[in-house]
């Protein structure tokens, strides 16, 4: 079962990141080809921003996924820092249960704007309005779920705190 689970997860963050190189691909080519046509021919793309826009927005949410996962986001320790490492660590695990509970709501709530703008268009592509809202939160979702497996692994032991540049540096002099 175990063995499964991390296949589906291998599989997940596979697709995941693929989807993301593809849509920074998407970004950078539309917004070259947009340089290019509006300097040379004087004719811009009129979808291009808003696409960059959305392609970067999905882009952010779903990075965020892995970036929760890996246990990698942006924290200040100075003040965790001056504890005993068991009350650091119950510190930490209090810091991911307020990161999930705050990306559930999150969730909860752009799924409820993704619903209330299904049939409204964007202005240049023309597309459901839902589609960006949607992507938050499947982003919000996944960061809630990553917050939640590194509380489960962390309090089984299964998952240890990696060091930061700095306490490697510390550690070797």
């Amino acid at each position: 079962m175990w063995e499964q689970l991390k296949k589906l997860t291998k599989v997940i963050d596979n697709i995941l990141m693929a989807l993301i190189i593809v849509l920074f691909l998407l970004m950078f080519g539309i917004t070259n080809l947009n340089v290019i046509t509006r300097y040379f021919f004087n004719n811009p793309i009129t979808f291009s921003v808003e696409m960059g826009r959305y392609c970067f927005v999905s882009i952010i949410f779903l990075g965020a996924i892995f970036t929760t996962k890996e246990d990698r986001h942006i924290q200040v320790d100075f003040f965790t820092g001056m504890f005993p490492e068991k009350l650091r660590c119950f510190m930490e695990q209090v810091g991911r249960l307020l990161m999930a509970f705050f990306f559930v709501i999150v969730t909860f709530y752009t799924c409820r704007m993704a619903w209330a703008n299904m049939h409204v268009k964007s202005s240049a592509m023309q597309i459901p309005m839902a589609v960006p809202y949607f992507i938050m939160a499947f982003g919000s979702a996944g960061i809630a779920l990553e917050s939640i497996v590194n509380m489960v692994l962390y309090h089984k032991g299964l998952k240890k705190k990696k060091r930061t540049i700095e306490e490697e540096e510390d550690a070797l002099s």
